[in-house]
């Protein structure tokens, strides 16, 4: 009965896709119905008059995988798609015209990006099926007649993605880069260097990849994001790099390169000990990380960043090269006779100067070797910049327009909007220090905002960018795509169409109607939203976060799972805080699961004590581990080591069924225990061992009330501090 639910659902969903209007993310600047059908057959030919034959063979394994169907290449008097490059000074950069009659197809456009761009379209039409290579018994091959007359809003449309703190290989790379193709993004912008991993082969400075790409026990870069004590890292060879640039280019994506400068660099500095300043400096970065920075007052240094932008220009053909230049600690430069020496000599008063300094150097660099210069907002302070080095704005769009005003061109990518490593919603895995970053949030930005930028200005605006920043990305499973997607498509979305367009209940409506069984079959798990589920009278009661939403349910707590039983109806029960549901979407992909907001546990909250031999910070101290408020937390000042404790006792022994013992900030499983064991005592003095810590959580089962219950460290966490939280006593 389900699968033929299913059928009938994916037939009435290609029906309204090929049939209606507004369907396609981005949405095109104009869309105007035909009259009658082009129906894709055994019969079809495809042909261009493109020299590069990448557009029309991409196109005819897309749809001879997808239809069964001998695509030929001649051209017929009818039932023909046209690929056709034209000098139409009308149509503009990668625009496009699609025009789809009963009599054939064809794309036109003044570039193969364009007629790139108009193939991902016409796809876009299709059932979703074309995506995965495999057609089913309910895809209808009869294209609705259009034309379409599109171009994008923005020259830049980017995606940026952390391959430090998560290594992922070329493979996924590759994949990543498809699916960013598939919604006209043309950048990738590739974060290949930072703290915990180098990423980049370097043919004369080999020390990078053979130490600087791995962390563990043993290594020079500690374990940290959940990789533990094992060996976890890796890079890509130049060969690697060459293959993925040519992918990439191939579907009009070019990558821009970050190695991290001068900041973020431990590991640079843990590989190449010299890089550094000479002094002995014990304060750390924003990120925790000690003498993670170049000495700007080596002069060797330069020659080393020169070598190295020497062989990374070479690997990307691309126009910039990105240094980063973020986050600098500047403890150590305050401390460095080297650097106080060039302070002195340059006759600069700060260390925004200093890094200004620096700045200005690698752009001398960088041009030396054919290319231009991009880094993070923080480049504007201590000094002018030269006019085409390209800032991008992180921070805030106030940084965005500060950019303009002084006549740089700018990428907008604000992490109150962009940062896709923030949590969609309060429930979900992910930062926060950004804000909560729902698909709706991401929306909503317009890229030129209320800013009054005059003729000069407003096209420093070169476009908008998405960012990935990996800590989070080690487990579960597809969790890249999870974040990546489907905020990417309103990012696609905002790069593309014009800004009086665009509607958030029309694009939520493409993105849930149509966009989610094309992510589907394209292979990416998506974050799907959760329904709302609250306790009446008796019952439970779900609001689908959808009309057509499939919502499954236990009632043992456990997760759903494609066997669960589908919601229906109110759910009369006496033990609501029993049942768990989820949102299911082809039984493989799923949202987070929730139970009903006002049926939580209600918690036993007894006085208890904290000893340990740790010592607090200034914030997040120990007594936040005493209020049983989940949403709070103690640090550590420090990396755990074996022997460390802490122990929660109890002012009266405690009856409990359950105890479950959690390490790591709330909702965001980050710096958690992972190396030790859950202890317990009926009398406060013999402990029993219990549980080993399993991404920072263990769970005690008492036969006799509990007196104390501890948490044994075997081991350094994975990071360069822990988090403890209260109890969960039931």
């Amino acid at each position: 009965m389900t699968k033929r639910v299913l059928t009938l659902l994916s037939a009435l969903l290609v029906s309204l896709l090929i049939n209606a209007q507004n369907v396609l993310i981005p949405r095109p600047v104009s869309e105007k119905a035909g009259e009658g059908y082009f129906m894709l057959n055994e019969k079809t030919t495809l042909i261009t008059n493109e020299k590069n034959s990448f557009n029309v063979n991409y196109l005819k394994s897309k749809l001879e995988a997808a239809t069964g169907f001998n695509i030929g290449n001649k051209k017929n008097t009818e039932n023909t798609i046209n690929l056709l490059l034209t000098e139409d000074s009308s149509i503009k950069p990668e625009g496009y015209v699609l025009d789809i009659s009963p009599a054939g197809i064809t794309i036109k456009a003044s570039s193969s990006a364009g007629i790139f761009y108009g193939i991902q379209s016409l796809l876009q039409l299709m059932p979703a099926s074309v995506y995965s290579g495999k057609s089913t018994a309910a895809d209808n091959w009869k294209l609705a007649s259009v034309k379409i007359e599109d171009y994008p809003r923005f020259g830049y449309r980017g995606m940026m993605l952390d391959v430090s703190r998560t290594f992922f290989d070329a493979g996924t790379v590759k994949k990543y880069i498809e699916w960013l193709s598939y919604h006209k993004i043309n950048t990738l912008h590739w974060h290949l260097t930072d703290d915990n991993g180098w990423r980049v082969e370097i043919k004369k400075y080999p020390l990078l990849t053979e130490k600087g790409a791995w962390r563990g026990e043993g290594e020079v870069l500690a374990p940290s994001f959940g990789s533990g004590k094992a060996r976890y890292g890796g890079f890509y060879t130049q060969d690697e790099i060459k293959d993925i640039v040519k992918f990439a280019a191939e579907r009009n994506i070019e990558i821009v390169p970050e190695i991290d400068l001068p900041g973020h660099s431990k590991a640079v500095t843990a590989s190449y000990p010299h890089v550094g300043c000479d002094h002995n400096d014990n304060s750390v970065s924003v990120q925790g990380e000690g003498q993670n920075v170049w000495c700007v007052g080596k002069e060797d240094n330069f020659k080393m960043l020169d070598n190295i932008m020497k062989e990374l220009s070479k690997l990307f053909p691309g126009k910039y090269i990105h240094i980063g230049g973020d986050e600098v600690n500047f403890s150590g430069w305050d401390k460095c006779p080297s650097c106080l020496a060039l302070k002195e000599r340059e006759g600069m008063k700060t260390n925004e100067e200093l890094l200004n300094y620096f700045v200005r150097r690698m752009e001398k660099i960088v041009e030396k070797h054919g290319k231009k210069m991009a880094g993070w907002d923080e480049i504007l302070e201590g000094g002018d910049l030269h006019k085409e080095t390209r800032v991008y704005a992180w921070r805030n769009v106030e940084k965005g327009i500060e950019s303009v005003k002084k006549g740089q061109p700018t990428i907008m990518m604000p992490g109150a909007y962009c940062y896709f490593d923030m949590k969609y919603t309060p429930l979900e895995r992910g930062h926060n220090w950004a804000g909560i970053v729902s698909t709706e949030k991401t929306y909503s930005l317009d890229p030129t905002g209320t800013a009054s930028l005059n003729e000069e200005e407003a096209p420093l605006i070169k476009g908008v960018q998405g960012a990935l920043w990996t800590e989070l990305l080690g487990w579960p499973a597809k969790f890249l795509d999870y974040q990546t997607y489907p905020r990417l498509a309103a990012v696609a979305e905002i790069g593309w169409s014009p800004q009086e367009i665009r509607n958030w209940s029309d694009f939520n409506n493409r993105l849930q109607r149509f966009h989610f069984n094309r992510m589907a079959h394209m292979g990416i798990s998506f974050r799907l939203p959760y329904p709302e589920v609250k306790y009446e009278s008796g019952a439970l009661r779900v609001a689908l976060p959808y009309e057509w939403a499939v919502v499954r349910y236990t009632s043992d707590e456990s997760d759903p799972t494609m066997y669960s039983p589908v919601y229906k109806g109110e759910i009369f029960t006496d033990k609501p805080e029993k049942f768990r549901f989820a949102t299911f979407f082809k039984d493989d992909i799923k949202s987070i699961t929730v139970k009903a907001a006002n049926a939580e546990y209600k918690y036993l909250t007894p006085e208890v004590e904290i000893t340990t031999n740790l010592e607090e910070g200034k914030n997040n101290k120990i007594i936040n581990i005493t209020d049983y408020k989940f949403d709070t937390y103690f640090r550590t000042t420090r990396r755990l080591a074996d022997g460390d404790y802490l122990t929660y006792t109890f002012k009266e022994p405690v009856k409990s069924t359950r105890i479950t013992v959690e390490s790591g900030m709330p909702n965001i499983d980050f710096y958690w225990i992972n190396d030790g064991y859950a202890e317990y005592s009926y009398d406060g003095v013999n402990f029993i061992k219990g549980d080993q810590l399993k991404r920072g959580t263990a769970t005690i089962i008492p036969d006799e009330p509990v007196k104390a219950v501890r948490i044994k460290v075997t081991g350094p966490n994975d990071g360069y501090i822990a988090a403890f939280r209260d109890l969960k006593i039931e």
